[in-house]
């Protein structure tokens, strides 16, 4: 078996989202959260705002254009007030001035559009190629509890808990070794390679990584490569079963923090499609796994992820890095890289001294 463990840390680098993306998602929120606050027209709730989404949790992969945003508004839920429909519509007016505030040209999402986005705002930068996406949402105790967004038709408010999913997430990564959300991010990569079209949402994807670790299907001990192909089956074999038994059923999808069925709307057609990608991924990393010749295994690596991403060659990388950890002074983390400083986190041994220096020729 070839784990192929220095390819796959180079692949996760090569899928992380443009450098301008990530600063974007660290440095707007404040400024954002200073422009909401000011409002005197559209009144909101301190903190006001937070950062939500794959960039809170770290999870984004490939060219995301969307850093998601919850703006924290006054209200109370269950007597459906205010009217989400009306609220959308106030705060698309409140967004309108936001680029113009924060230095840029842009614009946010019309009310044509608002509709068809049913729950958020969109705004858009120009010249930047990113948007921010506004969720509002009543927070009776605060971001970290319970919320409530507006639900598909404006009819009322549904719970949620994206900040109690990502502090799950962030729990589970600290137990497993730091391997739980790159194995996420490989799962949303190969969405987005093998399906162009008739996706599953990320949040799905989410919840199912976080489904199969807590039931224990995943060995967690093991390298990444072997890591993906077990969460594959495991997908799989979790529903085969409704391709078979019935021509119109779906997964009823727990929600990782509230429990309630987050697919719903997941039509057959899509499912089947989702199906289909998923066998055929397992298959692949099953051979790229089963094979003893490593330039197949790579091929194997490239049909699952994209030969743009997934490299043939690392060994020059990998030598440069050797080179930098001199023995005795250099870290092998437990997915079998070699550092050059001893990591911050995670299970690390440290390479042993020696005094050898060649050949004795006396």
């Amino acid at each position: 078996m070839f784990p192929l463990i220095t390819h796959f840390e180079e692949l996760l680098k090569n899928i992380q989202p443009p450098k301008e993306r990530l600063d974007a998602a660290r440095d707007l929120p404040p400024l954002v959260r200073e422009y909401i606050a000011k409002s005197k027209d559209f009144p909101t709730v301190y903190p006001h705002s937070r950062l939500a989404g794959s960039y809170a949790q770290k999870m984004a992969v490939g060219d995301v254009k969307d850093v998601d945003t919850l703006i924290r508004v006054p209200g109370d839920p269950k007597a459906n007030e205010p009217e989400a429909k009306r609220l959308i519509q106030d705060m698309k007016k409140l967004l309108d001035g936001l680029p113009k505030a924060l230095g840029f040209e842009g614009y946010a999402e019309t009310e044509i559009e608002v509709e068809r986005a049913r729950r958020s705002v969109h705004v858009y930068f120009k010249g930047k190629d990113f948007h921010l996406d506004f969720v509002p949402c009543i927070a009776p105790d605060g971001f970290e509890s319970v919320l409530y967004v507006p639900d598909r038709g404006f009819n009322k408010w549904i719970a949620s808990h994206p900040i109690g999913y990502l502090n799950l997430l962030n729990e589970l990564q600290e137990k497993h070794d730091h391997k739980v959300k790159p194995l996420g991010k490989l799962l949303k990569h190969f969405r987005d390679c093998q399906m162009k079209s008739r996706k599953p949402k990320s949040y799905w994807l989410g919840a199912l990584l976080v489904y199969h670790i807590q039931k224990n299907t995943l060995d967690m001990t093991q390298p990444l490569a072997v890591l993906f192909y077990e969460f594959l089956d495991a997908i799989y074999r979790q529903y085969d079963h409704l391709l078979y038994t019935s021509n119109v059923a779906t997964p009823n999808l727990p929600d990782p923090i509230l429990g309630h069925n987050i697919s719903w709307n997941w039509s057959r057609t899509h499912f089947e499609t989702f199906m289909r990608r998923i066998n055929e991924g397992r298959n692949w990393a099953d051979k790229a796994l089963e094979t003893d010749d490593r330039e197949k295994a790579i091929k194997y690596w490239q049909k699952i992820f994209g030969e743009e991403y997934f490299p043939s060659e690392v060994e020059t990388a990998a030598s440069q890095l050797a080179k930098a950890g001199l023995p005795g002074k250099s870290y092998v983390s437990s997915t079998g890289l070699i550092l050059p400083s001893q990591p911050a986190s995670g299970l690390y041994t440290s390479t042993i001294a020696t005094k050898f220096h060649g050949i004795d020729q006396g």
